[in-house]
């Protein structure tokens, strides 16, 4: 398969996040009984950020040497559009149930004090997973269009 440089730069992408916050989210949900942030949830979310920065410039350099760096044209930017829209959606959607639950969580815990937990450190993390959520959509978007074409 043959794949321009957009399509390497979006996979290298993908598979970074893939990985880095695969790995992050997986201890979350081990450590999902804590209420609080303690040092060792935020050093986790403070390594998880620094190895997608620095995979992603290490990945990204290397390819630039690798590969000639092709600039954007219509069909990319038509692509990266029809993208974000997507991404924004589900971020849209995922923020919402998150401010649902926020909502419904309290009001649980005013009538049954053990029926819902909502803690701090899992309402970080929901928010973040809608975040990452949306931007693995959006790197999803952009092969599958990239692969299809855009119509």
């Amino acid at each position: 398969m043959d794949l321009s440089y957009q399509e390497k730069s979006i996979l290298g992408s993908l598979i970074a996040m893939i990985a880095v916050y695969g790995y992050y989210f997986s201890s979350v949900v081990r450590h999902a009984d804590r209420s609080e942030f303690d040092t060792g949830s935020l050093g986790r979310l403070m390594l998880a950020v620094i190895a997608i920065v620095v995979i992603e410039i290490i990945y990204h350099i290397l390819l630039a040497i690798e590969s000639k760096v092709e600039p954007k044209d219509e069909r990319d930017i038509l692509i990266e559009c029809k993208a974000y829209r997507n991404a924004y959606f589900l971020l849209v959607v995922g923020a919402g149930l998150v401010i649902t639950w926020v909502i419904v969580a309290g009001l649980i815990r005013d009538a049954a004090p053990t029926q819902l937990i909502l803690t701090p450190f899992i309402t970080v993390n929901l928010v973040l997973f809608a975040m990452v959520a949306a931007e693995l959509v959006k790197f999803l978007t952009q092969l599958f269009y990239y692969r299809r074409g855009v119509r």
